[in-house]
């Protein structure tokens, strides 16, 4: 099963039971906040033979809503990552720089698989709007002639899904999430997948 098909499966699963937990309960928890950080796996080679190093990074900020009793929530997602630049020597004394900045505002759902001890493993999934801005520089400076690969910022509506853990210490949740986030609904190889690791308060 690919990414893209796990998914769709993850947003049709969670979209009919936090339909129901929403009609049944009219009394929410005063809304909570998390912040995490996240490194692709995917992507992170800090020993590559062109200078500079691979690696994704994303930052996260997440307003969470979830009734008292029940194991389904909503959330609001923030989400800004980067790839490092890439330096790549093209000619005798020159060479190039290509980078890749992105961001999601994304909403959508999480259910509580069950609870053991303090620890919680959950799904969740969500669609929202997508931007992608690629940046390209030739020996320091910036191209100089418009390039369409690298001088271009897209914006699209795209979906993502995970599975995470979390564990409440008093009065915070500290959690560990690997989220899947395809930026096109209908380009499914363009995307990024982070690691989190964050604290809800």
């Amino acid at each position: 099963m690919n990414y893209s098909t796990f998914v769709r499966a993850l947003a049709i699963g969670l979209t009919i039971p936090l339909a129901t937990s929403s009609a049944q309960s009219d009394s929410v928890q005063p809304t909570k906040w998390s912040l995490s950080l996240g490194v692709d796996p995917t992507d992170f080679d800090l020993r590559t033979r062109d200078p500079g190093v691979h690696l994704r990074a994303v930052g996260n900020l997440t307003r969470t809503w979830q009734s008292p009793g029940s194991r389904f929530g909503r959330h609001i997602s923030l989400m800004l990552g980067a790839d490092s630049p890439q330096s790549q020597e093209n000619c005798y004394g020159c060479w190039n720089r290509v980078g890749k900045r992105y961001g999601s505002l994304t909403a959508g759902g999480s259910a509580d698989l069950f609870r053991l001890w303090k620890f919680t493993p959950y799904l969740q999934a969500g669609t929202g709007v997508y931007f992608t801005k690629f940046t390209g520089q030739v020996n320091g400076g910036a191209y100089l002639i418009p390039n369409p690969m690298y001088d271009r910022t897209h914006f699209s509506l795209g979906v993502n899904g995970g599975l995470g853990i979390k564990a409440r210490l008093g009065s915070h949740e500290f959690f560990v999430e690997q989220m899947l986030h395809a930026f096109d609904v209908r380009r499914h190889d363009t995307g990024v997948y982070p690691l989190n690791f964050g604290i809800r308060f």
